[in-house]
């Protein structure tokens, strides 16, 4: 009996080879031939699932953004269960920094993708950005802080949320050139939030 191929592992396997190429060369190096390589497969075998090299990066993109929100999750969902908006937000925040040797991939990478996007001056349109998802959920937890007067009323809860997911943005890349610990990150994180939910 000849063996079950699973396509969907299959497709998993070539682009956790694109992640290794992008993470440390940038998107640029990668190629349909290089992906093939570092896989260790033939190139006929990758073009069988990714036809246009477009179609491997489109994939790619999208397998990355549910495994970071699959790393997010679980702290996320811890948090959820002690009923402080604090902990949930900063659990946002640290579900978005690296911490590990696999999140420093997958951030390192991320950035590959924005750079080409900075380069042409657009973000292709079937890449849904992560930043708008990670917005939405820090100003939910804002304004339910609010309703408890756990974070002054007064306070634009989306634009708090603007703010704090755009210091986490800039941390991530802060952690991967060493210009950051993920102790002095996470020190930072503490700080604002302290202000944040200590302001009332």
């Amino acid at each position: 009996m000849p063996k079950r191929v699973d396509h969907q592992q299959r497709r998993r396997e070539i682009a956790e080879a694109l992640y290794r190429i992008a993470a440390t060369r940038g998107l640029a190096a990668v190629t349909l031939r290089a992906v093939a390589a570092e896989a260790g497969i033939s190139m006929n075998l990758v073009q069988y699932y990714f036809p246009a090299k477009e179609d491997m990066l489109r994939f790619a993109w999208e397998r990355m953004a549910e495994l970071s929100a699959e790393r997010a999750t679980g702290g996320i969902v811890a948090a959820l269960g002690t009923g402080d908006e604090r902990a949930v937000v900063r659990a946002y925040l640290a579900g978005v920094l690296p911490s590990d040797e696999r999140s420093r991939t997958l951030c390192a990478v991320q950035i590959a993708y924005f750079a080409v996007d900075v380069t042409r001056g657009s973000r292709q349109p079937d890449q849904e950005a992560l930043l708008p998802h990670l917005v939405r959920g820090l100003a939910d937890q804002i304004r339910l802080a609010q309703s408890k007067n756990g974070v002054p009323a007064d306070l634009d809860a989306e634009r708090e949320a603007d703010t704090l997911a755009t210091m986490a943005a800039g941390l991530v890349s802060g952690i991967l050139v060493g210009a950051y610990t993920d102790e002095q990150a996470a020190a930072l994180v503490d700080y604002r939030l302290d202000r944040l939910f200590g302001a009332s």
